[in-house]
């Protein structure tokens, strides 16, 4: 299974670009070590999953269609 992920600001900077697939990620927190394991300055780094446009808190499982966005703090104003 591979899923679209859309990477923001830092997290951008960090993957090498805006949009990359990954693969064998049955849900976010495999889809978090692989990240990690792939792009070590992610570790440090701040942000927010989003799944299909979803702010998740928790573990979410994942579908081939998934896109997944690595979302940077933001703040309104």
């Amino acid at each position: 299974m591979a899923i679209t992920v859309l990477a923001f600001g830092q997290a951008a900077d960090m993957t090498g670009g805006a949009e990359f697939r990954v693969g064998d990620v049955p849900d976010t927190d495999a889809l978090h070590v692989l990240l990690r394991d792939r792009f070590p300055g992610l570790q440090s780094l701040t942000y927010v999953l989003a799944v299909d446009q979803k702010t998740i808190g928790g573990n979410t499982p994942l579908q081939p269609s998934s896109v997944v966005a690595l979302l940077p703090p933001f703040s309104g104003g």
